[in-house]
């Protein structure tokens, strides 16, 4: 038996399910070459900045919003993953690093961000080839990066071969890029070249004061090119540092920002 009032009441709920869908906010529009809605964009912005400034908790807590904004976004979860890593919570850092891969293949900026990962937790095979893969993506913006790291990755494990033909293709880029100019700095004085460790450190030094590691490092050049008072030089710059010892290691890949 037809009902009026059952009529009636469909209409309302047709109706207010209407007007409750014009009121729902509309989705934030991705932003064009990064795959990412404009909200997370902003929340993965605030967490870079808060990792970079040592303030870990906060920069998670950003990371986090930046993922529940846009779950499909893989550089929210690079985002994620690198506060996680910086934390010291490893697993964690390479799930999330992990899920942002599955999620965005192709994305030079997450490719950067899980070779980075890989590289720095002794799987450089892998993360060597991450790097190549990144440089192949056609809207990647910062291919100087994942070259430099290619080379630092390689130059830790001893593969001077690669990790010179990837600094150089860095440079051949960006000129001024510091950690390939260090990096072949290195380079060279495996390889007992001196003379051009040093054009490649004084390079660096032209553009910034050098580090504890870089003044370390040079002073290990200038004992190798048999020059003692310029290694003198740099070590009277060590000194009110209190370093010494040892040269250190090469840097690891440096996190691309998101």
């Amino acid at each position: 038996m037809w009902r009026p009032e059952a009529t009636t009441v469909r209409l309302a709920t047709v109706v207010l399910a209407a007007m409750l869908a014009a009121c729902a906010s509309p989705p934030a529009p991705v932003v064009p070459g990064t795959g990412t809605n404009a909200i997370a964009l902003r929340s993965i912005n605030a967490a870079q900045e808060l990792l970079e400034r040592g303030r870990l908790d906060e920069a998670l807590e950003q990371a986090r919003i930046a993922v529940r904004a846009d779950p499909r976004s893989g550089r929210a979860l690079v985002a994620e993953g690198q506060v996680l890593d910086a934390l010291g919570r490893r697993d964690e850092a390479g799930k999330s690093l992990s899920r942002a891969l599955a999620l965005a293949p192709r994305d030079g900026v997450v490719l950067n961000a899980r070779g980075t990962w890989l590289c720095r937790h002794g799987d450089a095979k892998a993360g060597l080839e991450l790097f190549g893969r990144a440089i192949e993506d056609p809207t990647y913006r910062q291919p100087v990066q994942a070259l430099a790291n290619a080379g630092s990755c390689a130059l830790q494990e001893g593969l001077l071969p690669t990790a010179e033909l990837n600094f150089r293709a860095a440079l051949g880029l960006a000129p001024t890029d510091a950690q390939s100019l260090v990096g072949m700095a290195h380079v060279e004085l495996k390889q007992g070249d001196a003379l051009g460790a040093r054009a490649f450190l004084q390079r660096r030094e032209a553009l910034a004061p050098l580090t504890p590691a870089e003044l370390l490092l040079a002073v290990r050049i200038e004992e190798a090119a048999g020059d003692a008072r310029a290694a003198a030089r740099y070590r009277a710059q060590l000194a009110p540092l209190g370093q010494g010892g040892p040269l250190p290691p090469p840097a690891t890949p440096r996190d691309p920002r998101p």
